[in-house]
């Protein structure tokens, strides 16, 4: 079986970005061969096509979720079938294909009615947001920095949900869909301390840096309680060792948790603009300018 898949043999804008037909290998004991409908497109795909991010030598693949069909299983799989509509993880940076190999043990069935792009945009922020709302433990209070981006959007409504009252940032555009998902919202730049302290007058329990600059980091310290939590995404070093990474941790379970209430209307879930695979490099150009609301999305 071939799969077009994309790829950059440098860094640089999306002029780096092919697509390239390959030819799959045999399928390994524990995965499932997934023909791919949706793949969403996320910050750090973007800043690995540029170079910001590198994770290992060239050429580079792309793509860490995805919604499809299942075409074929291992001969002792019982659980799953072909013909099966799933959204996941994949196993690399590699669901940016027509066909990809995934683990098993990511998957999670596609509710009946949910939209391809959807379900192909939801795994890695999620499943981050998730992994971000464990990190935290017990808190009352949340200041988001980059709330209407993906992961946001999943850890505003997820921390909303837990009863914890969020002061989310975002372009000026978002602030009515922050309030929709139930954040207190500001927006960033200059003033951001006295606005965050007008919407919230004391310290913080914790703050997510999930976008921004070091600003976002500056107003966390100042407004964060002395021993409280701050986490970032970014990858970005920060300049205070209060400030502790956190990394995507796979749980289906986790996901299929969000996705349900997605399928149910409890949670929303925005697509902001999908893209046909052969425009991969107007979406990953867009992705590095930012101030997205909610997911940007390849179809196939």
């Amino acid at each position: 079986m071939k799969s077009k898949v994309l790829i950059a043999h440098d860094y640089g804008s999306g002029d780096v970005l092919q697509i390239a037909e390959t030819e799959m290998r045999p399928l390994k004991p524990g995965f499932a061969r997934i023909a791919v409908k949706a793949a969403g497109v996320n910050p750090v795909d973007a800043r690995r096509m540029s170079g910001e991010v590198r994770f290992g030598p060239l050429p580079n693949r792309f793509g860490t979720e995805f919604a499809g069909v299942i075409v074929e299983l291992p001969d002792d799989e019982t659980d799953w079938q072909a013909g099966d509509e799933v959204l996941g993880s994949g196993a690399a940076p590699s669901t940016h294909a027509t066909v990809t190999d995934v683990p098993i043990g990511n998957l999670v069935r596609r509710p009946a009615g949910l939209d391809w792009a959807v379900a192909g945009s939801m795994a890695g922020t999620v499943q981050t947001a998730m992994a971000i709302m464990e990190s935290l433990g017990s808190i009352r209070s949340l200041l988001v920095h980059g709330g209407a981006g993906g992961c946001g959007s999943a850890l505003v409504q997820l921390a909303v949900e837990a009863g914890i009252r969020v002061v989310a940032t975002a372009s000026r555009d978002n602030q009515a869909y922050l309030r929709g998902l139930g954040a207190l919202p500001t927006t960033y730049g200059d003033g951001l301390v006295e606005r965050v302290r007008a919407l919230h007058p004391d310290d913080f329990d914790a703050a997510a840096i999930l976008g921004g600059t070091e600003a976002a980091t500056l107003a966390s310290l100042k407004t964060v309680k002395p021993d409280g939590a701050i986490v970032s995404i970014t990858k970005v070093p920060a300049p205070s060792d209060r400030v502790v990474e956190v990394n995507i941790r796979r749980s289906p379970e986790n996901l299929a948790y969000f996705v349900e209430r997605v399928a149910d209307g409890r949670f929303s879930w925005e697509v902001s603009q999908s893209y046909p695979f052969e425009q991969a490099a107007e979406a990953f150009n867009e992705t590095l300018k930012g101030h997205a609301r909610g997911k940007r999305v390849l179809v196939f």
